[in-house]
């Protein structure tokens, strides 16, 4: 495996940002929403929610709320699987009990949303719904193709839980 540390990204993070949300302004579909979903909430764990918080309102002034509100709140009853959903739950519980702005500011509105979505998490059925434009033809549903599969018994792919010396969610 290549090592590479963690402070050489550090110079791009934000720019990293930036093209996450250029890309989520562009083509907003679940799989990517859902995925962006985690990766912030995987960044407020191994950064802070104070870290957090800063770097999106350093990109544009009040879009830490706006990602709350649009994006976090409404979306993340789409995230699917153990591993991601703890990630969440952990970044989202950072957000609400770590970020001071959450109690003194403007985001203030948001900390009871953000809490019922993370309660949310835990008790609702997960949300599978998919818009009507992201339907796509699926290739095992086409006509007169074929496709077979076997599971190889020692080749399974063991699932990495990046903060996995927090209790399982």
């Amino acid at each position: 495996p290549i090592y590479m540390p963690p402070e050489s990204v550090d110079p791009y993070r934000k720019q990293i940002f930036i093209v996450l949300f250029q890309r989520l302004q562009s083509s907003k579909t679940t799989k990517f929403i859902k995925s962006f979903l985690v990766f912030i909430n995987l960044y407020c764990v191994k950064y802070g929610a104070i870290s957090l918080q800063e770097m999106f309102d350093s990109i544009q002034q009040k879009m830490f709320g706006m990602v709350l509100e649009k994006i976090v709140v409404p979306e993340v009853q789409k995230v699917s699987g153990q591993v991601e959903k703890k990630i969440c739950a952990v970044g989202i519980i950072k957000v609400l009990t770590e970020c001071p702005s959450m109690m003194d500011t403007e985001y203030t509105k948001l900390w009871t949303p953000l809490l019922q979505s993370l309660i949310g998490l835990f008790e609702l059925p997960e949300d599978d719904t998919i818009p009507d434009e992201e339907h796509f033809i699926d290739i095992e549903d086409t006509p007169g193709y074929q496709t077979a599969f076997s599971q190889l018994a020692f080749a399974g792919k063991k699932e990495h839980d990046p903060i996995g010396q927090i209790g399982r969610a």
